[in-house]
């Protein structure tokens, strides 16, 4: 074991005690014949097609520069966040579907312009 997977034996996997919590669902979710997927592989793959990832597109993550018009759109941000955990996680000897399913869903739901624009929006409420 390299001494950056020491942390393999917390990674969240079959053998950790906290497993069976780790995979529970509010509810059964469907499952074919053979799966061959994980729970966690299985949940990057909801989210990768469900539409709230979809709109992540259209959403803006941040200016970098007033004098650019170049935008960075969240569904950047989420594959940035995603490639550079997985390394990490991978280093570490973490579960990395885990990681991958955690980094492609940490954006879903947030309001355009990231916290300042969650500002804005409560603000406005009445």
């Amino acid at each position: 074991m390299t001494k950056l997977k020491k942390f393999k034996h917390v990674a969240m996997g079959e053998d950790h005690p906290h497993w069976p919590t780790a995979i529970a669902r509010q509810q059964d979710l469907y499952r074919q014949k053979g799966e061959i997927r994980t729970p966690f592989e299985r949940d990057y793959t909801r989210i990768l097609h469900c539409s709230a990832y979809h709109r992540l597109k259209h959403k803006t993550q941040v200016f970098f520069s007033p004098q650019n018009d170049h935008i960075s759109t969240r569904i950047e941000h989420v594959g940035y966040v995603e490639s550079i955990s997985s390394t990490i996680c991978t280093e570490l000897g973490l579960n990395t579907e885990l990681v991958r399913a955690i980094a492609i869903g940490h954006d879903l739901g947030h309001a355009p312009f990231g916290h300042e624009g969650e500002k804005i929006l409560q603000d406005l409420q009445i």
